[in-house]
C-alpha cells in the first residue's frame, strides 16, 4: 500500500514537473520572441535613420555644390578682370585725369559663411579649400599694400604686375576648387575646347604675359647696368 502511494505521488510530481518545464520553456520562448522583436524593430529603425541621413547628406551636398560653385565662378571671373587691369583706361593712366596709373577694377569678394548651406555635408579638405579663399585674398591684399607703398609714382609698375599676377593665380586656384566641388557633386565639368574662350586659359595667359613683362624689364635693367659699367671703365 505504501509503495502504491509513493508511486502515485512520484507520477503526480513528474507530471507537475513536466508541466512546469513546458510552461517555463513557453515563457522563455515568448520572452525571447519579444526581445527579438524589439531588437529587430530597433535595427530596422536604425537602418532607416542611417539611410535617411545618407540621402539627406547627399542632397545637402548637391544643393551646396550648385550654390557655392556659382559664387566661386563669379569670384574667379572677378579675378580675371583684375588680372587684366594695368592701371590704364582707354590707353591713358586712369588716375586723376591721366596723371597717374590707378586700378579700374575692384577685387571680387567672397564670404562663404554668409552662404546658407550645410557645410558639414562636404568632405573636410574640400570645405577647408572653400573657406580658405578669403584668407588667401586677404594675404594677397597685404602683400600688394607693401609693394604699392614702395613702388614708383606715377606708373606703379611693379604694383600692377604683382596685382595682376596675384589675382590671376588666385583665380586659377578658385577655379580648381570649383572643379573639385563639381566633381564631388557629379556636376558637369567644362571641357577645354581649342579655339573657344575659357576663363582658365585666359588666367594662364595673363600670368604668362606678366612673366614675359618682368623678364623683358630685367633684361633692359641688366643691359643698362652693363652699359653704365662700360662707360665707367673708360678712362677720363
Amino acid at each position: 500500500m505504501a509503495a502504491e502511494t509513493t508511486a502515485a505521488v512520484t507520477v503526480q510530481y513528474d507530471s507537475r514537473r513536466r508541466f512546469m518545464d513546458s510552461g517555463n520553456v513557453s515563457a522563455i520562448i515568448a520572452a525571447c520572441a519579444g526581445i527579438g522583436g524589439v531588437l529587430l524593430g530597433n535595427s530596422f529603425l536604425t537602418i532607416k535613420e542611417v539611410v535617411a541621413s545618407h540621402f539627406k547628406r547627399k542632397k545637402d551636398a548637391e544643393y551646396l555644390a550648385i550654390i557655392v560653385v556659382s559664387h566661386l565662378d563669379r569670384f574667379a571671373t572677378g579675378c580675371l578682370q583684375v588680372a587684366y587691369d594695368d592701371g590704364t583706361e582707354e590707353g591713358r593712366p586712369a588716375g586723376n585725369n591721366g596723371s597717374y596709373w590707378a586700378p579700374t577694377t575692384k577685387p571680387p569678394t567672397l564670404e562663404p559663411l554668409d552662404i546658407k548651406v550645410e557645410w558639414k555635408s562636404l568632405p573636410r579638405d574640400l570645405m577647408y579649400a572653400v573657406l580658405q579663399i578669403p584668407d588667401k585674398q586677404e594675404h594677397l591684399s597685404h602683400e600688394l599694400s607693401g609693394v604699392y607703398e614702395f613702388d614708383d609714382f606715377p606708373e606703379y609698375t611693379e604694383y600692377f604686375r604683382a596685382r595682376r599676377h596675384g589675382y590671376a593665380e588666385l583665380g586659377l586656384e578658385v577655379s580648381e576648387v570649383a572643379r573639385k566641388l563639381r566633381k564631388h557633386a557629379r556636376m558637369p565639368i567644362e571641357k577645354l575646347v581649342p579655339g573657344v574662350w575659357n576663363r582658365e586659359i585666359a588666367l594662364r595667359e595673363a600670368m604668362e604675359k606678366i612673366i614675359e613683362e618682368r623678364a623683358a624689364y630685367k633684361k633692359r635693367v641688366d643691359e643698362y647696368q652693363k652699359a653704365q659699367a662700360a662707360l665707367s671703365a673708360i678712362p677720363t
